[in-house]
């Protein structure tokens, strides 16, 4: 291809070019992961069903991604309404909102994916760049009079994918590219075209659909025209607009002598004008609070903003005496995950609490030794606190509130699934609900069984309000009382049943299973607290009658 050559390839040209750098991408381990991941939020976004229940258990599969995001929830930016800790996922989407914990969740699954590469110090600068952009959207939002904040954010944070993913996957092309640049002045887009076949932004508009973006951000990625950005006639617009000012203000950030900066602000708020109205004074303002929200981003993946370049630009364009954030040289392990935090994040010992927890979610990420009494008996503990905080906030439904309880016990004990049954009165059967655990959908199906039968475990469980700990379902003493619709339906060979009796009758049933006989041994704390958030649930279900 000449240096002539068009800038966009025909259309058919790009889809080639798109097909043989996504075959390159699919060789490497960690790219068909990062896909199935941000395929897997962006298909629970866009369904109608179960869409809480199912972001949450997705997210819990990923122990790093639960850990960063409930340190995140916690601080001052994301705990805002919410009010003590947050130590369930389930929580966290009520508290925060489901479009808030999803554009984290995609933001963190970007970020683990897109590290631990020779050029990672490089990758990093990259990403604490996007995810400013985002920061600033977010912030702006309301004067491009857009309604969705978390949208904002997502689609000026992919506005560049293209890029980082080629500094990832592709160095030596990055560096042709770069050369390209420096040598016959060539643009991105020509640069980027003329090596990888298309050009950053074809690539990332093209990876972006592949991982299921709804059109209207997969568009905004698109680059805007040069001179006055006109008035925005649709929504989608004044995402691209805004995607487009975020970005371009943090490239006049990096590229800007001190001396130019009120010029250099002034160009392209003229050029905005009319999609995002902001002006020169107002930018300081939104620039220092996008770095305050900024570093607890960058504390939970373990990035250090005094290290970067561009932090230190961009706090000092905001009049920020210091990029905020890194915790101090000296400061030991345990305080340094907590260093940093505002005024009105948890408090000490709720965050322990929290830090207990991380700890359990780390050693399982790392495949470490097993997790520890006193561990576990944090995160239930953490979970009944949580919890207790719920149930006086009127805002919180009986599912929501059931949820918390159901993940407080599957991420504390660590059971394979957990299952909430709740009774039927039409058909007199107790029907599987919601639940944690891979494959749990179909688990949940097979949970539909009649209330008037003969005695099995689960009717006497219900009908004499009795914990029942069944160690192995083959056991002789026991074999009879396993129901076949549970033999030939669920392939667990030990399980926990905590029955739910309000005013004396049953109306549901928590069930928590491991695969291997004798895998579930509950020492007599735990019990207490696990009894302790099945009364909760009898607390929430009776408050709801």
């Amino acid at each position: 291809m000449n240096e002539h050559a068009p800038l966009d390839p025909p259309a058919e040209a790009r889809e080639g070019a798109l097909d043989v750098l996504l075959r390159r991408m699919r060789t490497e381990s960690d790219f068909p992961a990062l896909s199935e991941a941000i395929g897997d939020i962006n298909r629970i976004a866009s369904s109608d069903r179960e869409g809480v229940n199912e972001l949450s258990n997705n997210i819990l599969k990923d122990f790093a991604l639960t850990n960063k995001l409930l340190k995140l929830a916690n601080v001052a930016f994301y705990n805002q309404v919410g009010g003590g800790s947050i130590s369930t996922i389930s929580r966290a989407v009520v508290i925060l909102g489901f479009d808030a914990v999803r554009s984290i969740a995609l933001s963190l699954i970007l970020f683990d994916n897109l590290e631990n590469k020779a050029h990672a110090q490089q990758l990093k600068e990259e990403f604490v760049k996007v995810l400013y952009a985002g920061m600033l959207a977010r912030e702006m939002a309301g004067k491009a009079q857009l309604r969705d904040r978390e949208e904002a954010f997502i689609g000026a944070m992919l506005h560049k994918l293209g890029r980082m993913l080629t500094l990832f996957y592709f160095p030596a092309e990055t560096e042709a590219i770069s050369r390209l640049i420096e040598t016959e002045g060539l643009s991105d887009a020509r640069a980027s075209t003329r090596v990888l076949g298309l050009s950053y932004e074809n690539l990332g508009m093209g990876i972006a659909r592949n991982w299921g973006f709804p059109d209207q951000l997969v568009q905004s990625m698109k680059q805007l025209p040069a001179g006055k950005f006109r008035k925005c006639a649709s929504n989608a617009e004044r995402l691209r607009a805004l995607a487009g000012f975020s970005n371009e203000l943090c490239d006049v950030v990096l590229s800007t002598p001190d001396a130019d900066r009120g010029k250099a602000l002034a160009v392209l708020t003229a050029r905005y004008s009319d999609s995002v109205p902001v002006t020169v004074e107002q930018i300081a303002g939104l620039m220092e609070q996008s770095m305050r929200d900024i570093a607890p981003f960058a504390m939970a993946v373990n990035v250090n903003l005094r290290q970067s370049a561009f932090a230190q630009e961009a706090s000092k364009w905001a009049g920020m005496a210091a990029v905020p954030g890194a915790a101090p040289a000296a400061t030991p392990p345990a305080a340094d995950a907590l260093a940093g935090m505002p005024p009105d994040a948890p408090s000490l010992l709720e965050a322990t609490a929290l830090h207990e927890h991380a700890a359990i979610l780390d050693a399982e990420a790392g495949g470490q030794a097993p997790r520890t009494t006193e561990s576990v008996q944090s995160v239930l503990t953490a979970g009944l606190q949580d919890i207790s905080n719920s149930l006086i906030d009127d805002n919180m439904s009986v599912n929501d509130i059931l949820r918390m309880i159901l993940e407080a016990m599957y991420t504390g004990m660590g059971f394979a699934h957990v299952v909430l049954c709740i009774k039927d009165g039409r058909h007199n059967t107790m029907c599987g609900k919601f639940g944690f655990g891979d494959g749990v959908q179909s688990l949940i199906k097979a949970f539909d069984f009649p209330l008037a039968a003969q005695p099995d475990v689960f009717l006497v469980a219900l009908q004499n309000n009795a914990d029942i700990l069944i160690t192995d379902i083959d056991d002789p003493k026991i074999a009879t009382r396993i129901p076949a619709w549970y033999r030939q339906h669920v392939p667990a060979r030990t399980f926990v049943l905590f029955p739910i009796i309000v005013k004396g009758k049953p109306v549901g049933l928590i069930y928590a299973d491991h695969p291997q006989p004798g895998d579930i041994t509950i020492p007599e704390k735990e019990l207490s607290l696990l009894k302790s958030l099945r009364n909760q649930a009898v607390l929430a279900i009776r408050q709801s009658l």
